[in-house]
């Protein structure tokens, strides 16, 4: 059984998850974090898979669809099939909604079996490239894919993820 759980229950915890997870160049600040738990759609949960913290996940409900932006399995629960539930769960959560994430280019293996793993899920690889602005103080944009659920994005919708993103997620203009 999933369950997903206020952050604020186990922070710590999933703060260590993150960190491990998740390059420098691809982190918000744990205030920048702490400060964006205080916003309206805005979610950082622990994922718990038969009551035991397997991940976490952050995510966006933005309207037109869900973003997730940041996902991550604890290095012990990775192989697990809790990652797997996870997803499932989440799409059975949202049912009919678009889902968007995004990963990196796949050139590297670990990136290439990211991609396979989220396409085997249902998502579809968006082979545009998007530059993410930097999300921490002295960092640089990051060249990444978005993957969707249930569908390929077309050309208007991507523009239209790509602009929300920028002004929501980002907030640039």
């Amino acid at each position: 059984m999933v369950e997903l759980i206020d952050a604020s229950e186990n922070f710590n915890t999933l703060w260590d998850i993150y960190l491990e997870a998740f390059p420098k160049v691809e982190q918000r600040s744990k205030e920048g974090i702490i400060s964006l738990m205080d916003t309206p759609n805005f979610y950082f949960e622990g994922i718990y898979v038969e009551k035991k913290c397997c991940g976490l996940v952050c995510y966006r409900e933005l309207g037109d669809f869900i973003f997730i932006e940041y996902l991550a399995m604890h290095a012990n629960s990775r192989g697990s099939g809790a990652g797997s539930a996870f997803l499932h769960y989440f799409i059975e959560k949202y049912k009919g909604e678009k889902i968007i994430l995004e990963v990196e280019h796949p050139v590297e293996d670990i990136q290439k079996r990211r991609v396979g793993f989220y396409e085997r899920k249902g998502f579809h690889y968006n082979d545009k490239i998007f530059m993410a602005p930097q999300t921490i103080e002295g960092g640089q944009a990051l060249p990444l894919n978005f993957m969707s659920y249930p569908l390929l994005l077309e050309t208007q919708e991507y523009e239209q993820v790509k602009k929300l993103l920028l002004d929501k997620v980002y907030n640039e203009d």
